[in-house]
């Protein structure tokens, strides 16, 4: 094989495209433009005489999941928020969280005035562990946050138990997992309450986008109030020209609607997960073939108890050692530009995060003391580095290629290892 292509050698894949995300198609369009034709443009808006988009699509998601209620929203970030005051989680209160995520479940911990404890990760899956939140756990503690990252499922009877024994709340943040599954059931419908991403880069793609699961009616009556400034859906549907939400005023709310563009959108893209799923995990096993043959590398282990993943972010593990002393980020690169196509290292752990920065905003001063940041990172991480540094990713519209695509990964990361010392 010729030089490594970072170093102007002849690349892997010559020029060819990867699959696209996201994917539509006419009859996506079509949903879209009777949404805007409809001049209902919210749920706020009168109605037209039918049920609300975003009402029509939280029946579906709440469907898809096998529970009684979602409550759609306009963020996942706004999900994670709308769940911690639907389980009056506030001042005083400390919330445990992974190291290894996006910023958002520690940034809507502090949104919400209690205080996030950010705890270490299993290396192998990134995933919060039993251990950790049990180490954690005080008198303060009223909730953990359970992360379910990349394409894999945190281990979830290890944790319910610890929680219940515990009398904590158990919030589960799907973001990454639309439609994983665990002995069964899909997850977000093992804690108290469930929260989705549909931002354009997740498995079901709304542009933005979030949603709220649950079984329990009375944490559903507030979620609802809670994302639409004190209103929830009336008991009735309304006549035409009538309002669909009504003053309920049982808790104070912010305005987290979904719009009903997005929800327009969602309703057309939900039928195609199921496949598209399917389509990513024919493709994963044809990589998954080719990278054990070449010895160094797997996947990122999914547990026994898991009965189906979700692949947001595939993740190459490799053994430490197997690009010598390269840092992973000059690894990814390099594998890139053989294929034309991103990879990246883990996000960084948010404790050495850029973007988990508390003090630089006033409103979190009264939590964010020397003794909060004291208690909310004080401890070491050494699960997150060493899954940051052995972990590759890539984003997961390449599995929806085909088995050609997938030779080309393994052709590349091979090169890779065989010509690593080029990039020192």
């Amino acid at each position: 094989m010729s030089g490594l292509a970072f170093l102007g050698g002849t690349p892997i894949r010559r020029p060819r495209p990867w699959a696209q995300w996201p994917q539509y198609d006419d009859a996506t369009e079509q949903e879209l433009l009777a949404a805007l034709r409809s001049r209902r443009w919210a749920v706020s808006w009168p109605t037209d005489g039918t049920q609300s988009r975003e009402r029509r699509f939280a029946a579906e998601f709440a469907r898809y999941n096998d529970v009684n209620y979602c409550a759609s929203v306009d963020h996942g970030s706004s999900a994670l928020v709308v769940a911690l005051e639907a389980l009056d989680i506030g001042p005083g209160d400390e919330v445990i969280v992974p190291v290894m995520t996006w910023v958002a479940p520690v940034t809507s911990v502090l949104r919400v005035g209690a205080l996030p404890i950010v705890v270490d990760v299993d290396p192998e899956t990134g995933c919060v562990t039993p251990e950790a939140i049990r180490a954690a756990t005080t008198e303060r503690t009223k909730a953990a946050i359970v992360v379910h990252l990349a394409c894999t499922v945190a281990d979830l009877d290890g944790i319910r138990e610890v929680t219940e024994e515990a009398g904590i709340s158990l919030i589960e943040d799907c973001a990454q997992a639309h439609g994983a599954r665990w002995r069964g059931r899909n997850v977000g419908t093992f804690g108290a309450l469930g929260v989705f991403s549909f931002q354009v880069g997740k498995v079901l793609a709304g542009g933005e986008g979030g949603a709220v699961i649950t079984s329990d009616p009375a944490l559903y009556r507030r979620a609802e109030q809670l994302r639409a400034d004190s209103r929830r859906y009336a008991d009735v549907d309304p006549p035409a020209g009538g309002e669909e939400l009504v003053e309920a005023g049982e808790v104070m709310g912010g305005n987290y609607c979904m719009s009903e563009l997005t929800a327009g959108v969602l309703l057309d893209q939900l039928p195609r997960l199921a496949g598209q799923h399917e389509h990513r995990e024919k493709s994963a096993a044809v990589l998954e073939a080719g990278l054990a043959e070449l010895g160094d590398f797997s996947a990122i282990p999914l547990p026994e108890a898991a009965d189906a993943r979700s692949i947001y972010e595939y993740g190459i593990r490799f053994r430490p050692g197997t690009f010598g002393a390269v840092p992973v980020g000059k690894v990814a690169e390099a594998i890139g530009a053989e294929l034309g196509m991103a990879l990246w290292p883990p996000d960084l752990p948010l404790h050495r995060s850029v973007m988990f920065h508390p003090h630089t905003k006033r409103r979190f001063a009264s939590v964010w003391t020397e003794e909060g940041r004291q208690r909310s990172l004080g401890r070491e991480y050494p699960g997150a580095e060493q899954y940051r540094e052995t972990t590759l990713i890539f984003h997961h519209k390449a599995l929806l290629g085909d088995a050609s695509d997938m030779a080309d990964i393994v052709a590349a990361v091979e090169k890779v290892r065989d010509h690593h010392e080029e990039l020192r």
